[in-house]
């Protein structure tokens, strides 16, 4: 059967837009209750998950045949804009600092259990009007690398912003959502 343009459900499909998301954490070790929505409130950017098979293959004769291998879930880059707030330890620096101090106290040199640094994570994607439509939950998530900044310049009056790279164990796509404004 021909596919005729004037019969395409195309022009009524609504695309997921990359600017329509939120990252936030069920809580943010070495910080007070609340600094979740801060960290939400200000995450610029983040890479979604993707997982990746192992390669394991194996020879009979002259054959090769192919199975999937472990599976290992890539890491979140993400950004911060980072504010001054009127109350200390307010800021996205300041936040990140104190969960990377769970993990490693330079003053002490003492390191946390997992259990003290890892938290759960989603990553909801949204439609127009605000509802999820995709989400990730992901277990086990701490952040493995934190920058507080890339540079500071007399000529650069752009936001500051904090970048992490978050590790985590598993995540799983949560049920879509019905949306309310179904385009399809």
């Amino acid at each position: 059967m021909a596919i005729k343009i004037s019969d395409s459900r195309s022009f009524k499909l609504e695309p997921m837009k990359k600017n329509r998301f939120i990252f936030q954490f069920t809580n943010v070790p070495g910080n007070t209750s609340g600094k979740e929505e801060v960290l939400a409130l200000v995450c610029h950017t983040s890479t979604v998950p993707s997982i990746t098979f192992g390669d394991v293959s194996f020879k009979r004769i002259h054959e090769t045949f192919n199975v999937a291998g472990a599976p290992t879930w890539n890491t979140l880059s993400s950004s911060f804009f980072d504010y001054i707030r009127q109350n200390a330890g307010d800021s996205a620096g300041d936040i990140m600092y104190n969960w990377a101090s769970i993990i490693y106290n330079p003053l002490t040199g003492q390191q946390g259990y997992k259990t003290q640094y890892a938290t759960a994570g989603t990553l909801a994607q949204l439609d127009p009007p605000g509802n999820i439509i995709r989400a990730w939950n992901m277990f086990s998530i701490f952040p493995s690398n934190v920058t507080f900044g890339e540079s500071v310049s007399y000529d650069d009056d752009t936001i500051l912003e904090i970048g992490a790279t978050f590790k985590y164990d598993i995540a799983i796509k949560a049920t879509d959502a019905s949306v309310s404004g179904k385009s399809a």
